[in-house]
């Protein structure tokens, strides 16, 4: 209510019909209800994390939604169908984006949110709306449902393949039948069961014409794609069940058929603070300048396996188109690169991050590293720190450039067990990146030694504090929907629903009565008992 009554209506329909949006409704047939109010109501189901029925039940019932949306006090509101419909909309194409994008240019008008400032990133983790599986299980449950699906539309396609234990196989979803408890089962032999049943469907459907129309459906994509991960085909004829270092590496496989998209990864150093899911990765940029209230600029929603370093380009681009590129962009330790630093700064965008130039062998056995080098790069010399010069600097097809010093240099040097453990008849090598980045991440690195430089990166803990309110609040490790397109628009939705939040307690103006102080502490006043020894 306080953000209808500054702002107005973040939402109109005239935004709804250009744009992303220009095709999201037909031009014929009876008019649909109110793109702009179904917005609304779906940032604000996100916001308290209702259910379709109850976001509608919401809207017909409590006077504040009918506030902030607008409405007549004797509306009786919407089938709760209708929020699905309007989100598959969304999923199609970069709707999702342009709806944050719409609210964040009436943020902008506001003066809510500028470009040129501080802008951080972060990511979390995202579970899958699906059940772990082992890999006989998916295998069986992606049989399953291909059967499943054809028999539903060609019954008599299927009955000349049913055979003896089919009905135990594929009866049921195959993680309920619990299969490998059978007496006398066997791992190994179920999979190749399961296998040689999947390439019985799979070669019945290739031999008939009539049936090239099945080649189409999901579940048979997904079928053909996990019998070539997981089964190899012998000099016999048969099918091999491969072994799991066989298998394809994490970023290709498919851990679940019901959600094709889904990767496994892992998180942090094995233990306790290690993380492992089935799912995908939310990345939030918000903006984090003192004078405005820290609201969300962008959504970035990748698989799982993907590392953070890549994110940094796409999150970049999305908020220069919106105007909101920002002057300094502060990140974690995972997100810097070589290439996207030089990218960030040819933007104008000034990254910082902590930057880690010690890498490599040199960087665990404290031999030298590249950062203990001195390039000249307008003579095109390296000098080492016993003050020998390279005999070659020479571009790679990586992009990278090798430095080499001469063997003559480096045999007698005093300080070559410091330097490198190559063999004695070998000289020093090392690579680096070319001048504008090495220059870069060599200046990154200086100045992470700097108070001023930690005083700046201080502010990056309070994305932190984001990711928290979107797990805590609308629920953003969990997804909702199945699909990397239909969770990235829970992603948006979230960030939304977090602006919106924080934008009421921006346009707070009631006065919070202070916390109540301890009873130690107000005797400590009392007695003018000072703070510290």
């Amino acid at each position: 209510m306080r953000v209808r009554d500054a702002l107005g209506p973040l939402f109109t329909d005239e935004d709804f019909t250009t744009g992303e949006f220009e095709e999201m409704y037909a031009d014929l047939g009876r008019p649909g209800i109110s793109p702009a109010l179904l917005a609304m109501v779906t940032v604000l189901q996100f916001l308290h994390n209702l259910s379709d029925r109850d976001a509608a039940v919401a809207v017909a019932d409590r006077i504040s939604w009918k506030y902030a949306l607008g409405l007549e006090l004797e509306y009786t509101g919407f089938d709760a169908s209708v929020l699905c419909e309007f989100r598959a909309r969304l999923v199609e194409g970069d709707r999702a984006d342009a709806l944050l994008t719409v609210m964040l240019e009436r943020l902008k008008s506001a003066g809510l949110v500028r470009s040129g400032g501080r802008q951080r990133t972060d990511s979390t983790h995202v579970l899958a709306c699906v059940r772990t599986l082992n890999r006989i299980e998916c295998l069986g449950e992606a049989l399953r449902m291909a059967l499943e699906e054809i028999a539903r539309t060609s019954p008599g396609f299927i009955v000349p393949l049913l055979k003896e234990g089919w009905d135990e196989r594929y009866g049921r979803k195959v993680e309920t039948s619990r299969l490998l408890r059978r007496k006398n089962s066997s791992a190994t032999r179920l999979a190749e069961q399961i296998g040689a049943d999947g390439r019985s469907l799979i070669a019945a459907i290739d031999t008939d014409p009539d049936a090239a129309w099945m080649n189409g459906l999901p579940q048979v994509k997904i079928l053909r794609e996990l019998w070539g991960q997981h089964f190899e085909a012998t000099a016999t004829g048969r099918l091999r069940y491969r072994d799991t270092k066989e298998l394809p590496p994490s970023a290709q496989r498919v851990r679940s058929p019901h959600d094709p998209d889904a990767r496994y990864s892992t998180k942090g150093r094995p233990g306790a603070d290690s993380v492992e899911w089935t799912g995908s990765k939310s990345h939030l940029t918000e903006s984090c300048d003192e004078d405005l209230p820290s609201l969300v600029t962008d959504v970035h929603t990748t698989p799982a396996t993907e590392p953070d370093v890549t994110a940094v380009t796409p999150v970049q681009d999305r908020l220069t188109a919106r105007d909101l590129k920002p002057g300094e962009h502060l990140t974690d330790s995972g997100y810097p690169s070589g290439p996207n630093i030089g990218a960030s700064l040819e933007r104008g965008i000034t990254p910082i991050a902590p930057v880690t130039v010690q890498t490599g062998r040199g960087a665990h056995d404290g031999t030298f590293t590249p950062k203990d080098f001195h390039v000249d790069w307008h003579s095109g010399v390296t000098r080492c720190p016993a003050g020998a010069t390279s005999i070659s600097m020479r571009p790679k097809k990586n992009g990278l450039i090798r430095v080499a010093f001469s063997r003559a240099d480096c045999r007698p040097c005093p300080i070559r067990a410091q330097c490198t453990t190559a063999a004695p008849h070998l000289g020093r090598s090392l690579e680096i990146h070319p001048e504008p980045i090495h220059t870069a991440r060599m200046r990154m690195q200086a100045e992470q030694d700097t108070p001023r430089w930690r005083e700046a990166y201080r502010a990056r803990a309070g994305i932190e504090a984001t990711i928290s309110q979107a797990v805590r609040g609308p629920g953003l490790r969990r997804s909702r929907y199945r699909g990397l397109a239909k969770t990235h628009l829970q992603n948006v939705l979230t960030g939304m629903a977090i602006n919106i939040r924080r934008l009421g307690t921006h346009f707070d103006t009631t006065t919070k009565p202070d916390r109540r102080p301890t009873r130690i502490h107000t005797l400590c006043t009392q007695h003018d008992i000072p703070t510290a020894a």
